[in-house]
């Protein structure tokens, strides 16, 4: 036993009861003798109330059996107790086996009889003590360590916010709020292949907003931005909850449609383009009007598309040919003539830099 916890248990408080006067004020003495701090009580109502404050260590009860038993006194003291654990000794005039197995039973930790000597009694408190130590300790070593899992909880909580926030910076356009470029490229990584592995159609419209550098020299780049930050929101509401738009560039988005068929997507792109056109852009008291280029391709069904990179190569290009038609226009690549699209797959077999590309070059 280390020094603290000799300490601890010599600074032990117990509660003595009986009935006995007399009986009381010996093992009182005896008691204190030992160097514990003796609480007394001769009715069951004070030791439950010295109990239930949470000033007791360790309740020696000195009752007779037959009120001991009508009372269940062990079980009542244990229930009320401020403290996690307390230690109850019963003293008994007849040490009969029954009446032992009747307290044990019914909560005490150790029968003495009342007859037995002071020193075997201070020792078997002292014993009951030393249990009520242990039990303490590892009371508090539980409630640290639960202290600690609710530290690691709320640590792991937090760092599933932050990695969450992070991942969303870095998949996120920071101005409009949809996915960027990278996360776009991932996403039609993954799309594709399922496309690929399960036959599904797979489309892909890349938009551009019609003279946007007027916009910015004409109305300044907050009127600009507020006007890409428009579009997206309109973007975002047409789709499904399975489609995925990104910023790819200044005036630049591109919508991923999974399973979408070549008619589905020119539709789409149709009403995103009446929208965008139909669009009055309030900005500080001025109207902004815009229109948007929209080209569509649509793997399998556009057979020139083997990969993802063309995918999105060739409704760039579809896009490139609704500006150089006029602009304010849907494209899709089936539209373009073979003798085109045989062209531009040669051109994207020579060139690797546009297999990177989700998005065509800015065109005013």
């Amino acid at each position: 036993m280390d020094t603290t916890e000799k300490k601890t248990i010599q600074n032990s408080r117990i509660l003595l009861m009986s009935k006995d006067l007399e009986d009381l004020s010996w093992r009182s003495r005896r008691l204190a003798h030992a160097g514990w701090r003796v609480l007394h009580a001769t009715e069951w109502i004070e030791a439950l109330s010295a109990v239930k404050d949470g000033h007791v260590d360790l309740a020696l009860l000195h009752l007779p059996v037959d009120d001991m038993v009508a009372t269940d006194l062990p079980g009542v003291l244990r229930s009320v107790a401020a403290t996690a654990y307390l230690p109850t000794v019963i003293l008994v005039d007849s040490p009969a086996e029954q009446h032992r197995c009747q307290f044990l039973n019914s909560g005490a930790d150790d029968v003495i009889c009342a007859h037995t000597s002071a020193e075997e009694m201070v020792a078997r408190i002292r014993a009951m003590l030393r249990v009520k130590e242990l039990h303490d300790q590892l009371g508090a070593s539980r409630a640290a360590l639960e202290e600690a899992l609710r530290r690691e909880r709320k640590l792991m909580a937090k760092l599933r916010r932050d990695n969450a926030h992070l991942q969303a910076l870095a998949t996120t356009d920071a101005l409009t709020h949809v996915q960027n470029r990278r996360a776009l490229r991932d996403l039609l990584d993954h799309e594709f292949k399922i496309a690929k592995r399960y036959n599904q159609p797979l489309s892909f419209l890349g938009i551009d907003v019609d003279h946007f550098k007027v916009v910015n020299d004409a109305h300044g780049h907050p009127s600009g931005d507020y006007v890409l930050k428009e579009l997206a929101v309109i973007l975002t509401r047409s789709v499904r909850e399975s489609d995925v738009v990104a910023r790819t560039g200044g005036e630049e988005f591109s919508i991923l449609l999974p399973k979408a068929e070549p008619d589905q997507a020119r539709q789409f792109a149709e009403r995103i383009r009446t929208d965008v056109y139909h669009r009055k852009f309030i900005v500080f008291g001025q109207t902004i009007h815009v229109t948007a280029s929209i080209g569509v391709a649509t793997y399998p069904r556009d057979a020139e598309i083997t990969d993802m990179g063309m995918l999105a190569y060739f409704a760039d290009q579809a896009l490139l040919a609704a500006k150089d038609q006029g602009r304010d226009r849907v494209v899709a690549v089936s539209e373009l003539a073979p003798s085109v699209r045989r062209r531009l797959r040669r051109q994207y077999r020579t060139e690797p830099a546009p297999k990177e590309a989700t998005s065509c070059p800015a065109s005013e």
